[in-house]
């Protein structure tokens, strides 16, 4: 008697469980993979198997109409086709080739940029060089990723959103789990069966409709993830635009000039590109009206150090300011085609233009000057 009540319970039980357990499959295996999601980062992001060597899938390649960060599903979303293309490492890159290295956020990356807008796809048609898009990753990752030590390129370009800048790591820190990732990332991309299993376990666990109901219903009750002003979206805000201590600045320095050093000792050159802020080159946007210091402060600091570094932030404000050119999506914190154009213009410069251009073998030559 007490035998059948058990299993009365655990009937019940998995019949409870059922719909939980079958759902997932339904989505992975029946819906289209982009079924729940505004973007194609979320489609294809690496979320639980962080063991993968990139940030998203391998091999894929997807066309989406997307929708900007900061206000996706509602009014104010500003709607864009974009094409994606993701390499055998998870990266997106059409191929594996690489004579410049791009380390950086999702700005490097190109989120709500379509493939051929790309800051890597940008300056490989500028430049004539194989460009690699190696974002997001940190300096550490690279370090620790054995076939950039087979086939080093020739320049490494490190690149950050303003408001990460203090956060970079210094050379060293993380770096246990960034030589596990790669062993574990060779594991898995030596085996097309692995891969399929990783990727399957990935997408199981991203919960597509638990996630997308969950978003609808915070925004229903009228929780937002954005600060608006003059029709144009924001991450942070004013506080944006704090002012940085000396320490900070100094601290930031040393991490990029670690970089360096680094980078030297295996002949590669090392450029620094930081990105402003949306709320820097917008300040007069915002209430306080704070124009932020802390990019220029750096930059005159790296010079100090002989660090080369790209300036976009004087080139940004004059187009926007005295031109009004528009740098970033009204719905978005990260910049557009636009933007990226006028960078991959002045990496170009500082490196074969207003600097010696190549050396004999064809090698970049990035020469400090003023």
């Amino acid at each position: 008697m007490k035998n059948s009540g058990v299993k009365r319970l655990l009937k019940k039980l998995t019949l409870l469980a059922l719909p939980f357990i079958v759902w997932p499959l339904i989505e992975v295996f029946l819906l289209p993979m982009n079924f729940f999601t505004f973007r194609i980062w979320e489609t294809i992001s690496v979320n639980k198997m962080l063991l993968m060597s990139g940030p998203f899938y391998p091999n894929m390649h997807m066309k989406m109409e997307e929708e900007g960060e900061l206000a996706p599903n509602t009014p104010y979303a500003e709607k864009r086709v974009v094409e994606w293309y993701t390499d055998a490492y998870g990266y997106r890159n059409r191929d594996t080739k690489c004579d410049v290295l791009l380390i950086g956020d999702s700005n490097i990356t190109g989120a709500k940029l379509s493939q051929e807008e790309t800051l890597a796809e940008v300056l490989e048609r500028q430049m004539g060089k194989d460009v690699y898009s190696f974002a997001p990753a940190t300096m550490n990752r690279f370090l620790a990723t054995d076939r950039f030590e087979k086939t080093p390129p020739e320049l490494v370009i490190v690149s950050s959103i303003e408001r990460r800048i203090p956060e970079l790591p210094p050379v060293g820190g993380n770096g246990l789990n960034s030589k596990i990732r790669n062993i574990s990332g060779n594991i898995i991309n030596s085996s097309p069966a692995l891969t399929w299993l990783a990727v399957t376990a990935d997408r199981i666990s991203k919960f597509g409709l638990y996630r997308k109901t969950l978003a609808n219903i915070e925004r229903s009750f009228g929780k937002k993830e954005y600060i608006s002003y003059s029709n144009e979206f924001f991450i942070e805000g004013d506080t944006a635009n704090r002012t940085f201590s000396e320490a900070e600045v100094q601290y930031v320095a040393d991490v990029l000039e670690g970089y360096k050093l680094a980078l030297e000792e295996r002949g590669i050159k090392f450029l620094f590109l930081p990105i402003p802020n949306k709320e820097n080159i917008y300040y007069q946007l915002l209430p306080s009206k704070k124009k932020p210091d802390f990019l220029p402060r750096l930059m005159a600091e790296l010079r100090k150090r002989k660090v080369d570094a790209v300036d976009l932030q004087s080139n940004f404000e004059e187009l926007y300011q005295t031109k009004q050119v528009s740098l970033y999506p009204a719905d978005d914190a990260h910049w557009n085609h636009v933007a990226v154009e006028v960078a991959a213009d002045l990496v170009k410069a500082r490196l074969q233009g207003d600097v010696p251009g190549k050396e004999k073998d064809g090698s970049f030559f990035v020469k400090y000057s003023d």
